[in-house]
């Protein structure tokens, strides 16, 4: 699958409880489209080995995977509940996940997408947001 070349920011924040834990990423990747849907694939680098990511996304929803040194799959539809598993060495964890937001601007050289959602893991629940914002 063929596609346009494109540089990938992602910034994460994470809060639990009193905590919060921030992380700003950029990768170089592909942009591509098939059918209704978005991809934008890269590579990132972790201490277990690389990891190939793939974020597939629509005006409704988006979806993360990532296959290699790690395996996980994200789904994220605004208002609903989904459950999403999370394989690493040690073994594999099912954790639900709620979207509360979902904004998607697509312009002529650049995407940015806004996603807040919440783990939850048992107890307080991990409120999460990620942007995305792609160049190319």
């Amino acid at each position: 699958m063929a596609g346009q070349k494109c540089v990938i920011y992602l910034h994460s924040v994470q809060k639990m409880g009193g905590e919060q834990e921030s992380n700003e990423e950029q990768y170089a990747g592909v942009l591509m489209d098939r059918e209704d849907k978005r991809y934008i694939s890269y590579k990132r680098p972790t201490e277990e080995g690389e990891v190939d990511c793939l974020i597939s996304f629509d005006r409704r929803s988006l979806s993360m995977a990532q296959k290699g040194a790690l395996h996980s799959k994200l789904e994220l539809f605004p208002g609903k509940k989904t459950v999403n598993a999370y394989s690493t060495p040690v073994g594999t964890l099912n954790l639900e996940v709620f979207t509360r937001r979902y904004e998607l601007t697509q312009q002529k050289t650049s995407i940015k997408i806004l996603i807040e959602y919440d783990i939850l893991a048992g107890g307080d629940p991990i409120h999460t947001s990620i942007e995305i914002d792609v160049a190319y």
